[in-house]
């Protein structure tokens, strides 16, 4: 998988960007007319109903649509998006040129994190540039969180890219115990934990279920169930 698992193999494929949903998500169309939806990875542009959501949608159409693009990716999440990198016609990647401009946050569900997309961030917020001219403006993924948290997926391809964050599921590196909101004993300062997107991951590296979780709903060769 993208953020974990190194042996995850790359794939790529490449397409006119015919769409563009918002700051991070545009739709790019293949030679042979196949379409696919892609989620630029590492970075979580403002949502439509956000301020800076339109101005952050119309840099990536600026920057993206008509052109055409290579996208580099290693899985697709729930809803079939390609999670990954999009190089523009000039070799830039789009995912970066989102962050110099102030118009997305560093989305820190890889580890270990980007020191290079941490600088980028860093330097925008400096300069107060974008979104950054705000006082204190809201993450997306804590615009998007719900009341009620959902039940982290038992695979990547049942994810969310989008609620990685929200699904609560941690790791701790030291005792390689993985543990979710529900669980009894879960940790109120989450400093020095590991996010995971779905159970898989966890366990692919390693990592078991923390005494105090109930593992019934684990169940890898059933759907995803419902809070």
């Amino acid at each position: 998988m993208l953020f974990l698992v190194p042996q995850a193999k790359l794939k790529t494929v490449n397409g006119e960007v015919v769409q563009v949903q918002d700051g991070d998500t545009l739709t790019i169309k293949t030679e042979r007319d196949r379409l696919h939806k892609v989620r630029l990875a590492d970075i979580d542009a403002p949502e439509m109903g956000q301020p800076f959501g339109k101005v952050a949608r119309r840099l990536a159409v600026d920057l993206a649509l008509g052109k055409t693009v290579r996208v580099n990716y290693t899985f697709k999440d729930k809803y079939g998006r390609l999670i990954g990198e999009v190089f523009l016609p000039d070799s830039n990647l789009l995912n970066e040129e989102m962050l110099k401009a102030g118009l997305a946050w560093h989305y820190r569900v890889k580890h270990p994190h980007s020191s290079f997309l941490e600088k980028l961030e860093y330097k925008a917020w400096k300069n107060k540039l974008g979104l950054w001219v705000q006082k204190a403006p809201i993450p997306p993924w804590e615009f998007r969180r719900e009341k009620r948290l959902p039940f982290p997926p038992t695979k990547p391809e049942n994810m969310d890219y989008n609620l990685f964050l929200s699904y609560g599921l941690l790791g701790d590196p030291k005792t390689r115990i993985y543990e979710w909101p529900e669980c009894k004993g879960y940790p109120k300062n989450t400093q020095g934990y590991i996010h995971f997107g779905n159970f898989s991951d966890a366990k692919a590296l390693g990592y078991k279920a923390s005494p105090g979780c109930d593992d019934s709903r684990l169940l890898s060769d059933q759907p995803d169930l419902p809070m």
